[in-house]
């Protein structure tokens, strides 16, 4: 599974062309694949956190580590994947005999770039939030402070919180991972009302939804130009946001789920979907959207059990992919080239189409651009030119 392209770690794991498109066909179809289930009303409560967060870890991390592995097999395509190696080395830029720089450099430059400038964009935003925080006053209204601590204590929740009132913010959230934060943008929320917000805040932190929201951010900046993925990112915020739900409705009587519900779709009608910068903090609406709002609302309402077969399927499926997408690789295969069939001496061998290049303890030929022979011993080899690698 050689590659003129591919990035080695060797013997370990190599980055090609084809372990990378591998990887995020196989994982964009997973991803449709669950948003699809998961958006139905009837199955979402029957999964529980944990397992959202372990899938999401899960493709979060085979989509960082688009490699293959010392263990992975190649799957030989005759047709397609030949045609995408024949476009990706389509030279663009002419550099010297044995070298140029074709399609698959320049895109793999624009995706570097791309992400590059994404991740310095998110944590930038982050740090410059978490300093105007700092900044912030903590608020000193007793009523509210009162309410926190009377929450903190029922449901044993063992953490530094504090609230700022911040009435630039368009709703409640919450921020932070070493320093958890709640911002109100308002402090004429009624004691009925700030019991719902500050509990539902407060069970964000409690199941860290907060540390999966920045890894999310993450990937999704990594993968800027893939649509899937900050698909992905959006439903499993919402998601989240229904399991906090969830949590909260477990304590509350029939009347007070209606107030809770009533309280969110209030500060919803009243939110201008303006001034939240919601990929860095964590509104109570989720993303503001009425249908998905809508389904919280009905899935709060069938208060379904976790079903644990269920899980367990998921599981499965997401044992298989992971197995899958590691193992197995689909690559380009063909006759191989005349080349390969002659002897390596005579005329066919020269400064104009062969190189030799040195990888670690190995030199290795490359004939019209093409691996061709990998040999510790020099003297086995034409003798054509050496370059760095």
């Amino acid at each position: 599974m050689e590659d003129t392209v591919s990035m080695t770690l060797y013997p370990l794991v190599k980055f090609t062309l084809y372990s990378f498109l591998n990887t995020t066909i196989i994982t964009g179809i997973l991803i449709l694949l669950l948003i699809f289930i998961t958006n139905r009303i009837k199955f979402l409560p029957k999964v529980n956190i944990a397992f959202t967060y372990l899938a999401v870890f899960i493709i979060g991390i085979r989509l960082l580590t688009p490699f293959e592995f010392s263990f992975t097999k190649g799957i030989n395509s005759f047709v397609i994947m030949n045609k995408i190696k024949e476009l990706s080395k389509t030279p663009i830029i002419h550099i010297n005999t044995y070298s140029n720089i074709n399609i698959l450099h320049i895109l793999c430059f624009i995706w570097i770039l791309g992400a590059v400038i994404a991740l310095f964009r998110y944590f930038s935003a982050y740090y410059k939030l978490v300093k105007l925080s700092k900044r912030l006053p903590i608020c000193k209204d007793s009523r509210i402070n009162n309410i926190l601590s009377s929450l903190k204590y029922k449901f044993d929740f063992d953490f530094d919180t504090n609230v700022i009132i911040f009435p630039f913010l368009d709703s409640p959230s919450e921020f932070g991972i070493l320093s958890q934060t709640i911002f109100l943008n308002s402090d004429k929320y009624t004691d009925r009302e700030l019991y719902f917000i500050l509990l539902h805040e407060l069970e964000h932190f409690h199941n860290r939804s907060n540390v999966m929201s920045m890894f999310l951010s993450v990937v999704s900046c990594v993968y800027w130009w893939y649509p899937v993925v900050k698909l992905f990112k959006n439903h499993v915020d919402e998601l989240i946001e229904t399991y906090v739900d969830s949590f909260v409705a477990k304590e509350l009587s029939h009347d007070e789920k209606y107030d809770y519900l009533r309280c969110i779709f209030d500060i919803y009608k009243s939110d201008n979907n303006t001034k939240n910068n919601r990929a860095l903090t964590e509104s109570i609406i989720g993303i503001g959207s009425k249908n998905k709002l809508l389904n919280r609302f009905k899935t709060l309402a069938e208060n379904k059990n976790i079903n644990t077969p269920i899980c367990v399927l998921m599981l499965i499926i997401m044992s298989f992919y992971v197995f899958c997408s590691a193992r197995y690789v689909v690559q380009p295969a063909g006759e191989p080239p005349k080349a390969e069939l002659m002897p390596l001496t005579g005329d066919m061998f020269n400064s104009s189409n062969s190189y030799i290049v040195k990888e670690g303890d190995y030199y290795v030929l490359f004939y019209n651009g093409e691996r061709l022979l990998k040999n510790p011993n020099m003297k086995e080899l034409p003798n054509v030119p050496i370059v760095e690698n």
